[in-house]
């Protein structure tokens, strides 16, 4: 068997480049052909060295590629090169040894090997008609390439070599890799120039026949041609010649015309066309694409939403880039599971200045993942009121004790709080409770009708208010809260009003009368500061929302069970986003929902298992997300977290 002309290309395009294996135990070897085994000087096919007799024992060095890395002994003298893996097979220790003879495993016939070339050729070629498969069919037809080497026939080896060149070129025309078509071709007329014209006789397709043209001309050197170079910034632009698609850039072009048209195309940027003339043998080109838009970085907290842009789903996720959007008004919205949709106006501006949002997803829904009852052997006994310090501290108002307990962020409690003298024995009935920005305590006294202030340690400050109906006096105090301006707000029950109070108890406003309109309360209880010094004040079936100075600005919820509906509206707070949480006593439930009131989610029922509520009271919500609520019958207090967090 000699290898014929042409075949060095084989080194690139069956990707040999390879490393031998590793340093270890010897490999052995036995050929099994029967014609012997032909030793390369390189691993590719060219001229044999020499040829090893079938049943030799060779000892392999290391492998690459196709090929074993063997050194043979012939006359005293000590050859290395290299054996195709298809002419010889391994066995183990213990096996065949040297000069073993007789046939062992399987060796076939030239007719079976043909045949098997044929068949695999012939599967190619369907698959390559009805255009299936077409970059793993290149490749199984090209893996036929060493195999074609074993067979003693010079002729079929030629015609063989041939139609599985053509049949490749055929593919990669059909991936409109008409360059590596061209390529495929050439090698056919390098194995054989009357084989190649015999077996593209009659091809019908003038395209492809056009190819195999030019691939005859280059091969006989007579082809008068041009090659364009094009780059584009930035790169990979898809390009067409002549209508027809020639891959990305950078790319080179071969034409047979002096003239063609050039397309250049990529998302983001300005489409062009160029009528292109061809002076040279060899031109370049370098294309600086227009832009149109700009890249847009999308994050979120939590990551993982699906990235929208104008309503259409971008197949991306947070965090993540959004290639290039067009110069202009856009919306952009994030969603994901169990979360509120987040959506956005934006803008993306000319210029050199980055695009980036981050949506912070709220949670529709929570669950329970802690739960205590007081310190240990001094449980709650009728608690009334929930506030939480930017600390992580937890304060109780605890009815029956006639005390207000602190709990650190390891939920023990505090020892010795509020414990220094007779102070915090003058509250008789503690309905409300809240913590400003300075660590001071408020405690409303809904018996007696005054606000008690204490400072981050427990020591009393000063008390204001008297039972009465007058601006100066309480009827009834419930909920409190301070701002962060420090001005502290006073549910005044008894009066159907809200008094605001500086934090050394100099009242600075009050409104509110009893009623249903707007700025009037029906059993008001609750009272909430978001971090616009908004109010949220809620009822027995509403919530409202003034400014700090006790301007109306809207209203939701009303009576009844369903979402969005509160019965008995005992307890309210804002989380760090300025989300609302509503203790919908009745409901056995907390609603949340967003600063103008939108409906969020909901969770607990009725109930004194983990997760369910018996008459909550109070709620309370850190920085990182949990939320926390104070039930009155059931005398604890339960910690929610976003289920998925």
């Amino acid at each position: 068997m000699t290898p014929r002309r042409g075949f060095g290309w084989l080194v690139g395009a069956v990707g040999l480049a390879l490393a031998l294996g590793a340093a270890g135990a010897a490999t052995k070897l036995r050929v099994t052909y029967a014609s012997g085994a032909p030793v390369y000087k390189a691993a590719v096919m060219g001229p044999a060295i020499l040829t090893v007799p079938m049943n030799t024992v060779l000892t392999a060095e290391g492998k690459q590629g196709e090929f074993w890395k063997v050194t043979v002994e012939k006359n005293g003298v000590k050859t290395t090169g290299y054996v195709h893996e298809y002419l010889v097979e391994e066995f183990a220790e213990g096996g065949p040894g040297e000069g073993a003879v007789g046939p062992v495993g399987t060796v076939k016939t030239q007719a079976e090997l043909a045949a098997e070339i044929a068949l695999k050729v012939e599967e190619a070629k369907n698959r390559i008609r009805q255009q299936s498969d077409l970059a793993a069919t290149v490749e199984d037809l090209r893996s036929l390439i060493p195999k074609v080497f074993s067979l003693e026939d010079p002729l079929r080896q030629k015609r063989t070599a041939c139609d599985i060149y053509l049949w490749t070129g055929h593919a990669l025309s059909k991936m409109d890799d008409d360059a590596g078509a061209i390529r495929e071709f050439r090698h056919m007329f390098e194995v054989d120039f009357l084989a190649a014209k015999q077996g593209t006789e009659y091809i019908a397709d003038t395209y492809m026949s056009q190819l195999i043209g030019t691939a005859e001309r280059q091969y006989n050197g007579t082809f008068v041609g041009y090659t364009l170079q094009v780059d584009t910034e930035p790169k990979e632009a898809r390009l067409k010649v002549d209508g027809r698609d020639s891959g990305l850039s950078p790319n080179v072009i071969i034409s047979e015309q002096p003239r063609i048209t050039l397309e250049i195309e990529k998302e983001g940027f300005k489409p062009e066309k160029h009528v292109i003339a061809l002076k040279d043998a060899k031109n370049v080109r370098r294309f600086v694409l227009e832009s149109l838009g700009k890249s847009v970085r999308v994050a979120s907290v939590p990551p993982g939403g699906a990235v929208f842009l104008d309503g259409k789903d971008t197949g991306k996720v947070t965090d993540c880039e959004l290639g290039y959007v067009a110069f202009g008004p856009h919306t952009l919205g994030v969603r994901k599971d169990r979360y509120v949709d987040w959506e956005e106006a934006v803008t993306v501006p000319e210029g050199p200045e980055p695009v980036a949002r981050t949506a912070v997803l709220v949670a529709k829904a929570y669950a329970a993942v802690a739960t205590w009852t007081g310190p240990e052997n001094r449980p709650f006994e009728l608690p009334k009121a929930l506030a939480l310090d930017k600390a992580g501290n937890l304060y109780v108002a605890d009815d029956s004790p006639n005390r207000v307990r602190k709990f650190g962020p390891d939920r023990r409690i505090v020892p010795g709080w509020g414990d220094q003298g007779k102070a915090f024995k003058m509250i008789k009935a503690p309905t409300g409770v809240a913590v400003d920005r300075d660590g001071a305590c408020y405690v409303t006294d809904g018996r007696e009708g005054f606000v008690a202030k204490f400072d981050k340690d427990g020591r009393f400050v000063r008390k204001w208010g008297d039972v009465g109906s007058k601006e100066s006096l309480l009827a009834r105090p419930i909920g409190v809260a301070a701002d962060g301006n420090g001005d502290v707000y006073v549910v005044d029950a008894g009066n159907s009003r809200v008094v605001k109070y500086s934090a050394v108890g100099v009242q600075k406003k009050v409104w509110g009368s009893k009623g249903a309109g707007q700025g009037q309360f029906y059993l008001p209880t609750g009272v909430a500061a978001n971090s616009r010094n908004e109010v949220y004040v809620v009822e027995a079936g509403r919530v409202q929302r003034f400014s700090s100075e006790g301007m109306f600005i809207g209203a939701f919820g009303r009576l009844g069970a369903a979402e969005g509906e509160i019965n008995l509206g005992l307890g309210v707070c804002c989380d760090a986003l300025d989300n609302v949480y509503v203790v919908d006593t009745e409901n056995s439930r907390i609603q949340k929902f967003s600063p103008d009131g939108r409906f969020i989610g909901a969770f607990g029922g009725r109930g004194t298992g983990v997760g369910q509520m018996s008459f909550p009271i109070g709620v309370a919500a850190d920085a990182k997300g949990s939320v926390f609520v104070l039930e009155r019958d059931g005398n604890r207090i339960q910690e929610f977290q976003p289920a998925w967090r």
